[in-house]
């Protein structure tokens, strides 16, 4: 059989794609290595983001009647699972001086949610619609060809072959198809980062409506250690979340932070539940993720994560421009064009806003305590997003100059430079 889409990778992005793909009248068929998709093996915060504009859109989140809302790529999603609304969120320094982010009147700016939960439900509704699903199934090359793809396959040591008109690469942040097409060769790399999460039990001082990162070398790390909540069933567990590299192993440092470093008081009692690591490269974004016969969606072309929304509206977008594609309709370009407007980490000015969080090296614990000085006691409004919590911090650390200049003239010089700091230097000093 020749399928109209094949689609690598039920995540998400993959499990919408099929979802709307079917309902526009086209044979799907998906390929999912793992056997159940509701077991989260492979880390992931698992949060609903509801920054406005973030990523190209605005969500809603209905919590009483179990939706997750598209307000402008136009999509809805039903979840039977669990909120936990994220509230406040702090970035402390060396001496506790406080970064803080957070509406007025107390409303989210993100849900916590079960990851598990979203992708069981929207495989039902897959099933449901007829999508033909291969699960325990790893999709290890493929092919173009003048009429489509051509995926090699294998299952429980049964190799085989799915043929398709058009493929959706949604096999996450490895990009493994990406590769094989030569997609990558196009990129460029930054390097790798190592991450381990963990769940615990009895941490003192946490809430699970809050976000925290700690600041400086006395923490143990040029990466800062990160708290959020804990999973879906257990939002009374703290997620701890730490990220190293070969030279400064996640292991290490979360040894450091939990037992010997100036916040070890918290995990006087604590226990620790789970565990999970992982390890993510990072490339710059694809351009062009729609090309020949296949597209890339999700983190498969991404530089960071697009979180379950980014993935939710690329699944959507993929369909529509597949089903057009078939149709004689330039399908592809459409979503090209939808992607690089969409997704901030496409911006030229991306790099200067993720230096906004390579603080370490650069600033010594002491000027890290300054910097931030100026920040407290002040609330900024409320948000998640990677790319506007580090503009609205440094818009308030340089809200007057003149005061740092006069005061710390050493700092003003490493303000006035720090777009020379890269992250693969962060990570690797």
């Amino acid at each position: 059989m020749i399928y109209d889409l094949a689609i690598v990778g039920a995540g998400p992005g993959g499990l919408h794609a099929a979802k709307w793909a079917n309902k526009k009248g086209l044979k799907v068929a998906l390929i999912e290595k793992r056997k159940d998709i509701s077991k989260i093996t492979r880390y992931c915060s698992e949060h609903i983001i509801l920054d406005e504009d973030y990523n190209g859109d605005t969500i809603k989140v209905d919590t009483a009647a179990g939706k997750i809302i598209s307000t402008k790529n136009g999509w809805e999603v039903n979840y039977r699972g669990q909120f936990c609304p994220v509230t406040d969120k702090y970035y402390y320094s060396p001496k506790q001086y406080a970064v803080h982010f957070a509406w007025p009147n107390g409303r989210p700016f993100a849900y916590k949610y079960g990851k598990g939960t979203l992708l069981q439900g929207l495989l039902d509704e897959c099933l449901a619609l007829g999508v033909t699903y291969i699960n325990e199934t790893t999709a290890y090359d493929v092919m173009e060809n003048p009429s489509g793809v051509e995926l090699k396959c294998v299952s429980k040591g049964k190799k085989f072959k799915v043929n398709a008109k058009k493929m959706v690469a949604a096999d996450g942040a490895s990009a493994q198809l990406a590769q094989k097409l030569g997609r990558n060769n196009e990129r460029g790399y930054f390097g790798f980062a190592l991450c381990l999460a963990v769940y615990m039990s009895n941490v003192k001082t946490y809430k699970p409506s809050d976000w925290k990162g700690w600041w400086g070398r006395c923490y143990g790390t040029n990466l800062a250690p990160l708290m959020g909540t804990g999973p879906e069933g257990h939002f009374d567990w703290a997620d701890m979340i730490i990220l190293g590299s070969p030279k400064e192993p996640p292991e290490k440092t979360f040894e450091y932070f939990t037992q010997k470093g100036p916040m070890a008081f918290m995990f006087e009692n604590a226990k620790i539940e789970a565990k999970h690591c992982c390890t993510t490269k990072a490339y710059t974004p694809l351009k062009n993720p729609a090309k020949g016969h296949s597209i890339m969606i999700g983190d498969a072309a991404a530089f960071v994560e697009v979180q379950a929304q980014g993935a939710l509206s690329c699944g959507f977008r993929a369909a529509e421009a597949v089903a057009k594609e078939l149709d004689g309709k330039n399908g592809f370009e459409e979503y090209n064009q939808w992607w690089l407007k969409s997704f901030e980490f496409n911006d030229e000015g991306m790099m200067q806003v993720t230096t906004g969080y390579a603080l370490i090296p650069t600033y010594t614990d002491d000027e890290i305590d300054y910097l931030f000085s100026l920040c407290h006691g002040h609330t900024l409004d409320g948000s998640w997003s990677q790319y506007k919590s580090p503009k609205m911090m440094w818009n308030l650390i340089l809200k007057d100059p003149e005061k740092i200049k006069r005061e710390r003239p050493e700092v003003w010089a490493k303000i006035q430079a720090r777009g020379t700091q890269t992250l693969s230097e962060s990570i690797n000093k």
